[in-house]
């Protein structure tokens, strides 16, 4: 149960596997888990005790890291463990599947006592519980990773303002400038657009022998897709401002008008830094 909390949290983290590491640490854990039971360690002392042997095992078990992600992996250890230890009670409390489970009075208070679970029975429901927590951790990962911000776009003294997806994913730069580059869908940006330079939006026409191009200071942006790699057209605004904060960016458009998450565009989250 250690090797499999511990497995998930790296999935979860994105943290490279290494089985030596985390058979070592799950070695631990379990060890801790027969001695504090066989010794019957007082509850505030096991709490400690227990703090302890997490920092330990994710030390152990994922290598160097920084202060930061150490406190980030040892919290999401944690919640794994609750969540599978959680979810296999439930699951085996749901189904009935417990055997000789029965009330008792411990120090005059009813406490439940359970018997033993079949080995196989608990690999079923613990790989269960393990897949659970591991796609919903990624999950819930994600979507604390991504920030809605507000967008604001002035080109030729029009100005539109749009909810965007500050994303930490976007590395697009302008190749010459090095400037950050923030993506907009074709519809949000069609009413700002210079009249001169709208088709070379809307149907790619690429001839830069056109003066419009350096009129507009036009770019090409070069970017990879899951469709493969691309161009995609950038021009550079007169005033961009991402929540109320002046920034200095391309804009590229795409043509195809796609929703980001349900965003009308893709800000670089470097751009906040």
């Amino acid at each position: 149960m250690d090797y499999l909390a511990l497995f998930v949290t790296a999935k979860i983290m994105h943290i490279k596997i290494k089985n030596p590491r985390l058979t070592a640490s799950a070695v631990i854990g379990a060890l801790y888990s027969v001695l504090i039971i066989a010794f019957s360690v007082n509850s505030p002392f096991s709490v400690f005790l227990s703090i302890l042997i997490s920092v330990i095992m994710t030390k152990i078990a994922f290598g160097k890291q920084k202060a930061l992600s150490f406190v980030k992996n040892t919290i999401v250890f944690y919640i794994v463990n609750f969540s599978l230890g959680g979810g296999i009670t439930a699951i085996c409390n749901l189904l009935n599947m417990w055997k000789n489970k029965r009330g008792i009075m411990i120090n005059g208070t009813f406490d439940t006592l359970y018997g033993d679970l079949p080995f196989g029975l608990l690999v079923i429901v613990a790989s269960f519980c393990g897949l659970f927590s591991l796609i919903s951790g990624k999950i819930i990962k994600n979507r604390s990773s991504k920030k809605e911000c507000t967008l604001e776009i002035s080109v030729n003294n029009n100005t539109i303002t749009t909810q965007a997806l500050m994303d930490s994913g976007n590395l697009l730069k302008e190749p010459i400038s090095g400037k950050p580059v923030i993506v907009v869908g074709f519809e949000t940006m069609r009413s700002i657009i210079p009249m001169d330079i709208f088709n070379v939006f809307k149907n790619k026409d690429l001839n830069i022998s056109d003066p419009v191009f350096q009129k507009a200071r036009i770019r090409f942006i070069p970017a990879t897709t899951v469709g493969g790699q691309g161009l995609l057209l950038a021009l550079s605004p007169d005033h961009a401002r991402v929540d109320e904060k002046e920034i200095d960016a391309y804009i590229a458009i795409d043509p195809q008008n796609k929703e980001y998450d349900g965003y009308s565009a893709i800000v670089p989250q470097i751009l906040l830094q």
